[in-house]
């Protein structure tokens, strides 16, 4: 009898989904040392780039709840998160040996499993990295994201498949997303046996949100074809735009005859916690969603569409949704298809949102639609139309990004401190270059809030 495994989104994936980040350290200290007992293969915490959310919208030093929850927690893995070309979705200028000592200083402080996210993959640039997070003795899961488009196809999914493998002595795991939650029962049983038959036998995992609905019949159906470990969240932070619910998902494993070692009361007191977390901060619960298809022509992923709709009420302008909307397929379209997940599908937001409040498309063109057309967050699965090229590549602004390097890129951590702060710890050194005006709380002196940065920003 096959064993399920379970990751727990809760406090990471899920309560970025439904609640915006506004899942505060205090709210999770008290349920942590129970959390810990459910019998999770690992549970998610924040990333590199939720850092700066949680300084700026709660005052709160990340490192510092990274190290509570793992001494609250020291039998089960913590999973963190980074992209390998920054350590901030729009800040493509991370020196690499800040990433390098962010992701050391990761373990040090509790982590000891990394999601690293590179969509568009550099392989040389993943490998250097998972390297660094293998010798400092953590494990590596690298991420197949899921996105549907004519681009799309088996053969392109086979060649992903292949680079990773390509890089296996560096991969413990591989996880299957769809964050925008489109996939089908059909297409995920098709994925899984097309990825399983390249994988060269690494485990895989899944991971699904529940935006059209579907995703919990796609867990059945992923476990059913040799899924082994499956990311969800407790009751309340589950379904909506996050992702299924563990109590639903570990009574169904049981139902078609799999074994899963998760600690029932445990789970319930977490889940009984959360509840109460929600009611007092009045903060939403997640309910099943209907089955809408414009979401699989927009796929926005969950987090992006909680955040969007709040921003674009908070400006007056959440009657104009369903515009934007549309200009996001039009969009996504002309940028030959990212993958809509961070930091492509803000790219694609952001200028959406611009050509819709702007009354004609593309008369302003964001920086980072830019640097996206110059390839510097990777090549396009498929041609950028030239029309909207032919636009980007006429700007003045492009012209000063066509020689752009990351200044700073290369030095090392000494050369920095050096520079930054040679009083700074290597945590505060991170924090500082990180989030420059705002490290001054961790180091004895408030400084005021900046506001959070465009109507797109968003952790992985």
């Amino acid at each position: 009898m096959s064993k399920i495994e379970f990751v727990d989104q809760t406090i990471r994936d899920a309560q970025q989904s439904l609640w915006g980040n506004m899942m505060r350290t205090d709210h999770i200290l008290p349920i942590a040392e129970t959390m810990g007992k459910v019998g999770y293969r690992a549970i998610a915490t924040v990333g590199s780039q939720a850092f700066t959310i949680q300084v700026r919208q709660h005052n709160e030093n990340p490192w510092e709840r990274i190290r509570s929850v793992s001494g609250l927690m020291p039998r089960t893995c913590l999973r963190g998160s980074y992209q390998t070309g920054s350590l901030s979705s729009f800040d493509l200028s991370t020196p690499r040996n800040i990433i390098s000592l962010w992701i050391k200083r990761s373990v040090a402080n509790g982590i000891r499993s990394f999601w690293i996210c590179d969509y568009q993959e550099n392989v040389e640039r993943f490998r250097y990295f998972a390297k660094i997070a293998k010798a400092e003795g953590a494990e590596v899961v690298t991420s197949l994201m899921y996105s549907a488009s004519p681009a799309h196809t088996m053969e392109h999914w086979t060649e992903k498949v292949q680079k990773i493998v390509a890089t296996k002595e560096c991969v413990d795991r591989i996880m299957i997303e769809d964050a925008s939650g489109i996939i089908t029962p059909e297409q995920i049983r098709e994925l899984i046996s097309t990825v399983r038959k390249h994988c060269e036998e690494i485990p895989l995992e899944f991971h699904g949100h529940c935006n059209s609905g579907l995703a919990p019949l796609c867990y059945l159906e992923a476990i059913k074809a040799g899924v082994t470990t499956v990311h969800t969240a407790v009751a309340p932070l589950a379904n909506g735009t996050s992702l299924p619910a563990t109590e639903t998902i570990l009574k169904n494993v049981r139902h078609l005859g799999f074994e899963a070692d998760l600690n029932n009361d445990a789970l319930a007191a977490v889940s009984a916690h959360f509840r109460q977390v929600a009611a007092k901060e009045s903060f939403p619960v997640g309910v099943p969603r209907e089955y809408d298809l414009f979401h699989f022509e927009h796929q926005v992923p969950g987090g992006m569409m909680t955040n969007l709709t709040r921003q674009l009420r908070e400006v007056g302008m959440e009657h104009r949704l369903n515009e934007i909307l549309d200009e996001v397929i039009k969009v996504r379209k002309e940028f030959g298809y990212p993958v809509m997940a961070t930091p492509y599908s803000q790219i694609v937001g952001a200028q959406a949102v611009e050509n819709v409040v702007s009354g004609e498309r593309y008369k302003t063109i964001t920086d980072e639609a830019v640097k996206y057309a110059l390839n510097y967050y990777g090549e396009p699965v498929a041609p950028i139309d030239q029309n909207v090229m032919d636009k980007i590549m006429s700007l003045p602004r492009t012209k000063e990004f066509l020689n752009w390097k990351a200044e700073g890129y290369l030095k090392s951590v000494e050369e920095l401190r050096q520079e930054i702060g040679p009083e700074l710890s290597d945590d505060d050194l991170i924090l500082k270059i990180l989030i420059p005006i705002h490290l001054e709380m961790f180091l004895g002196s408030l400084t005021q809030a900046r506001p959070v940065r465009g109507i797109f920003e968003h952790s992985v």
